[in-house]
């Protein structure tokens, strides 16, 4: 049986959800399960100092039919942990009924504060949210960072469109307790706060940022929404949803975007003062695998494995930021007509013909600051970013423009078009052995090439430590023994290339036009070199 991550979606994800649950009580049946409710559209219901939670207007439309109220605040009994560089394995429970207890925790006020927020059918002991707690406090000095984990799983779990409504007052309780950090530490304000939440955890940092504006003046200094979930937050008004304006800056990683009957479980549109779509924004590198394939290679259990690999692209966002907070790889984006004008090589130079780029993740805002004072942003064109990355960890890689031109003199014309892959691997002085650079490929898949014509293509690859001083060309035919035009048999298959010319996106000062030696053909099966020297 074939089962592609890319057929996943809510469904198989609630659905597994619940097996697991049942299989692990043996008690509950899947009928047994109490449904959510139908709440009344002109119903109010309000919970005390956290507010009242209205189902008409913005937040019930065509687009968002079903709703809910929100369930009381003792029964989802949300908890905030306290995590720094000191207590990094022995957190600390942040109480709202004790304020004063908030100068004991350790948080430095001039220091950063960073809270995290998981999504649906998770809870806060998930790992990705400790490893990225982890990097988080690393990237600060000791003493000058703290890691708030903000566990609502008592309110995440299905049916999904209750977690939905769970996430309106959990906000507003995460708002209630960032008010009373800045309030018990004397802050000046918020600038140092920045709220991270995954999936609807994204529109849950959101909600916090709307109800620390209108409860308390507050703003939000920043919001990282990791693939904001997309089902009933699609085409919604700001107020349902993550939005730009709840923070002085918001970010967004879009790796989910497929339409929800695709099962896609992030949202397209754009929700900050800059969205990144990397790979395009939903098909990731080694997401496109087999069930089959992705179980043998499993190290977690059973149903973690399963919900990994159903959520393989929606999980690729917080995987992403994990691991820009350290990493010297730039996850370096850059703004473009369309994904595919990126991939054919149209944009391939920051601040050229106004284009802009930014680092995906955590060093975004720095990029966002210095470009904002350059005066290179206009406000009300938020900027959409590109990349691509690797298909497993370390997922950052640099990005090369190649381009290669088919020669059309009258050898390469006699011999004809040829369908297959180029694949370059760059040199440079200290890299020594030969084996040591990296095979980029121009294509994943074979295509044709046409005497006389050039083609060019964004590709990616890792980081040449020098400059590079020459590449190997490797050509791959593609043989099809249905269609005899396509048998090579009296001469190795090969193509004739006037030149190839690689840029660097990471480093502009990178340009070779490289040309093969008295213009020989690339012959397939052989490490074919060639060098600037060798252009006429």
């Amino acid at each position: 049986m074939y089962i592609s991550n890319s057929t996943g979606g809510l469904m198989l994800q609630t659905m597994l959800y619940l097996a697991n649950q049942t299989s692990r009580a043996a008690v509950n049946t899947l009928v047994d399960l109490p449904p959510s409710q139908k709440s009344d559209v002109n119903e109010v219901k309000c919970y005390g100092v956290y507010g009242c939670f209205p189902l008409d207007g913005p937040w019930t439309t065509p687009t968002r039919q079903i709703n809910v109220h929100p369930h009381k605040p003792s029964q989802i009994e949300p908890h905030f942990t306290l995590h720094t560089r000191r207590n990094l394995d022995q957190p600390k429970f942040i109480d709202l009924n004790d304020p004063e207890a908030v100068t004991h925790l350790g948080i430095n006020p001039e220091g950063k504060i960073f809270l995290i927020s998981h999504g649906y059918i998770e809870n806060g002991l998930v790992e990705w949210m400790k490893d990225m707690a982890k990097a988080l406090l690393h990237s600060e000095e000791e003493g000058n960072a703290a890691v708030i984990l903000i566990d609502w799983g008592g309110g995440s779990n299905p049916p999904y469109v209750q977690a939905v409504a769970n996430i309106r007052i959990v906000g507003a309780i995460a708002a209630h307790v960032i008010h009373m950090i800045y309030e018990e530490l004397h802050l000046p304000d918020l600038r140092n706060v920045h709220f991270i939440g995954h999936s609807l955890g994204s529109h849950l940092a959101g909600y916090a940022g709307y109800h620390l504006q209108r409860d308390f003046g507050l703003k939000l200094g920043r919001i990282t929404g990791l693939d904001p979930a997309g089902p009933l937050f699609a085409d919604t008004e700001s107020i349902v949803r993550l939005d730009r304006s709840d923070a002085d800056f918001v970010d967004a990683i879009h790796t989910d975007a497929n339409p929800f009957l695709k099962g896609g479980l992030g949202i397209f549109q754009r929700v900050g003062h800059v969205d990144f779509y990397p790979n395009g924004g939903s098909e990731n590198p080694g997401c496109d695998v087999r069930l089959q394939d992705y179980m043998k290679g499993r190290k977690s259990s059973v149903f973690l494995s399963m919900q990994e690999f159903l959520s393989c692209n929606h999980i690729r966002s917080y995987q992403y930021f994990t691991e820009s907070v350290l990493s010297k790889c730039p996850f370096l984006g850059i703004t473009c007509e369309s994904y595919e004008a990126f991939k054919e090589g149209m944009c391939a130079r920051c601040n050229e013909d106004g284009q802009l780029c930014m680092r995906m993740g955590f060093h975004t805002y720095t990029d966002y600051k210095e470009l904002s004072a350059a005066g290179a942003l206009e406000a009300n064109k938020p900027p959409v970013l590109y990349l691509t990355t690797a298909d497993k960890r370390p997922f950052c890689r640099n990005h090369y423009k190649i381009t290669v031109r088919v020669s059309g003199h009258d050898e390469s014309t006699m011999h004809g078009g040829e369908i297959g892959t180029i694949s370059v691997r760059l040199h440079s002085k200290t890299q020594g052995k030969k084996s040591n650079a990296e095979r980029i490929r121009f294509s994943q898949k074979a295509m044709y090439f046409e005497p006389g014509f050039e083609y060019s293509a964004m590709v990616s690859g890792r980081d040449v430590p020098d400059p590079a001083q020459h590449a190997s060309v490797f050509w791959e035919y593609q043989t099809n023994f249905l269609n005899p035009l396509t048998w090579r048999i009296l001469a190795s298959p090969r193509i004739y290339l006037d030149y190839v010319i690689i840029e660097s996106l990471e480093h502009p000062d990178m340009q070779l036009q490289l040309c093969p030696l008295k213009e020989n053909p690339v012959i397939s099966g052989t490490e074919n070199i060639m060098q600037e020297k060798y252009c006429q």
